[in-house]
């Protein structure tokens, strides 16, 4: 068990906080001047036993106070706790959150990284289990027990805000539990490797079905017309080559090619330089009523400096025209004979061509040896893509199928566990069952865990008397959290020691639940730490009309007011 023994900073800068056995109030009340009890500073103060519990600055609220206030930033928070026979003094600041120190019987050690101070508290924890014992992280440990008062308490599982998205972890609550923690490991780390296997599967499947338009008995079937059809054109040029005059005619042909292929080059560019000559805009038909407008005020404007008629003019224009006409009319002239004599150059060698290939394919399969290759190629290609393909395929979906049957037996190891193990899950239903008649007057309530296949692994199914509402679901978080707290198997795994932010929300709940623990401390001593927050006017009707077993002294353990805040004074928390 760990205990809990006192908050405090050096340089002080709030009041020391001592906390006991049983039941641990921080108040939060009205003053004189407001009946207001927000703010006061009661989550902050949880917030720094939390940061030396080595919660991350990052997820803590203590990084958003803001810089300037020094004497905050730069202070050593310190928390006193016990366990394993072992007096401990936590130490960290907000300035240097990674450094740790940690005083063991007044010899200090340093951690430079959070992760090793972590490990070295995890380790003193697990040093009288055997060594055989899952074992976790000193963080993971605390995390249902010190829930973040963002988390709402809406989920028996889901301990951190809910703004952020953090996978539910069930490990500390099996290792509370002793039931099934290596196997759930397992079946995570096996989840794990089933998602990446799937993805792979997924995004292979894909490529196979080009986007899933086809189905894979369709792409499967694509492979076997390919296969036939690389092997006919396999054949022929094999066919080819065994023909005793195949390299001569070979030679013969790729000469002919190239021929062909320089050819239809110049072919094709003369077709589209006779293209651009078609395109030529034809020469301007301006009117000559238009020509002698633009003349004469050109002329009037530059007087004597013209001294061509009008007349000159149009025979300057027409010689320019026709002299483009005709060098277009010779080019296209030209062109057009290149190309005829060009066309039957082709049809000839086009002809001589056949002819060869009919002497050695008969013209069955093969229409030139070039383009035949070059086919065999593409297909072959596609061919071995495709096959390569649907090999990578069987082979994910036979990956993904031998990890999914490993994981129905795991499944099925944790079921027998489970089962092997129904006196610790019926012991722990009993305590729900107990509390929740002492709080909510009846024994409506259930426990059960199950196995899932999804990526939980298990399934903690928890109902209590009309729940469903807020403040219910609440109480429910409550029952079970302090059912792990106390129960004979599940305590001894338990830390002992469990803290509630601001959890209560009625006075009827807040005066049967601290009831039952204060009855429970006083017959049960030393056994567990109960750190609660709650505003005062929750309890004081309870405490005015006597309700409650304990004065609200005897477990008030700090009380902070809009006067008299938690640091002293008010901040705005940084964005």
């Amino acid at each position: 068990m760990i205990k809990i023994n006192k908050l405090y900073s050096e340089p002080e800068i709030f009041d020391p906080i001592s906390f006991d056995y049983g039941v641990n109030i921080i108040m939060g009340e009205k003053s004189e001047s407001t009946n207001k009890k927000i703010g006061v500073g009661k989550s902050v103060c949880i917030e720094f036993i939390n940061f030396c519990l080595l919660k991350r600055i990052s997820d803590s609220r203590l990084s958003l106070i803001p810089k300037n206030n020094k004497d905050i930033i730069n202070s050593l928070i310190k928390l006193d706790i016990e366990f394993n026979s072992k007096i401990i003094t936590i130490s960290r600041s907000i300035q240097n959150p990674d450094q740790v120190a940690i005083f063991i019987n007044n010899e200090e050690k340093i951690f430079d990284k959070l992760e090793d101070a972590s490990d070295y508290l995890g380790n003193l924890y697990f040093d009288s289990y055997p060594v055989k014992t899952k074992r976790l992280s000193f963080r993971n440990l605390l995390q249902p027990i010190i829930r973040d008062e963002r988390s709402e308490f809406k989920d028996l599982i889901q301990c951190f805000d809910t703004k952020k998205s953090i996978p539910a972890d069930y490990s500390p609550h099996l290792f509370y539990l002793n039931i099934g923690l290596e196997k759930y490991n397992d079946i995570k780390s096996l989840n794990e490797d089933l998602k990446k296997k799937n993805a792979f599967f997924s995004e292979t499947k894909k490529l196979v079905t080009n986007n899933n338009e086809l189905k894979i008995q369709d792409a499967k079937a694509h492979l076997n017309e390919l296969e036939s059809e690389v092997t006919k054109v396999n054949k022929s040029i094999e066919k080819l080559k065994s023909f005793e005059s195949f390299e001569i005619i070979q030679e013969d042909l790729v000469k002919l090619e190239t021929k062909l292929s320089e050819l239809r080059t110049r072919q094709q560019s003369i077709k589209y330089e006779l293209k651009q000559i078609d395109s030529l805009p034809k020469p301007e038909n301006i009117n000559e009523n238009e020509i002698s407008i633009i003349f004469n005020q050109f002329k009037q404007g530059l007087g004597d400096l013209v001294e061509k008629s009008l007349e000159d003019l149009k025979n300057f224009k027409n010689k320019i025209d026709g002299f483009r006409n005709s060098i277009v009319n010779e080019r296209l002239i030209a062109l057009k004979s290149e190309l005829t004599k060009l066309n039957e150059v082709i049809r000839k060698i086009d002809d001589e061509y056949s002819q060869k290939i009919i002497l050695i394919d008969n013209g069955e399969i093969l229409r030139d040896l070039k383009t035949s290759i070059s086919i065999f190629n593409e297909k072959n290609r596609e061919l071995n893509n495709l096959r390569a393909l649907i090999e990578r395929y069987d082979i994910a979906e036979r990956d993904k199928k031998i990890l999914e049957g490993e994981k129905a037996v795991f499944i099925a190891d944790l079921d027998e566990e489970l089962y092997q193990k129904n006196d610790v899950v019926k012991s722990f239903r009993e305590t729900i069952l107990e509390i929740h008649e002492k709080i909510m007057g009846n024994r409506e309530a259930h426990f059960e865990i199950k196995t899932t296949k999804n990526k939980n692994v298990v399934d903690f199914i928890m109902r209590t008397d009309d729940d469903g509402s807020h403040s219910t679901e609440r109480m429910k978080v409550f029952i079970y959290d302090v059912s792990l707290m106390l129960n004979e198997y599940t305590r001894q795994n338990h830390p002992g020691f469990l803290i509630h932010d601001n959890i209560f929300e009625d006075d009827d709940s807040i005066e049967k639940s601290l009831n039952f623990l204060y009855e429970y401390n006083k017959k049960n001593p030393y056994e567990f730490q109960y750190i609660v927050t709650l505003n005062g006017d929750l309890i004081e009707s309870a405490s005015r009309d006597a309700n409650l077993l304990f004065t609200i002294d005897e477990v008030k353990k700090s009380s902070y007011t809009k006067e008299k805040r938690f640091l002293g004074f008010k901040y705005n928390e940084t964005k």
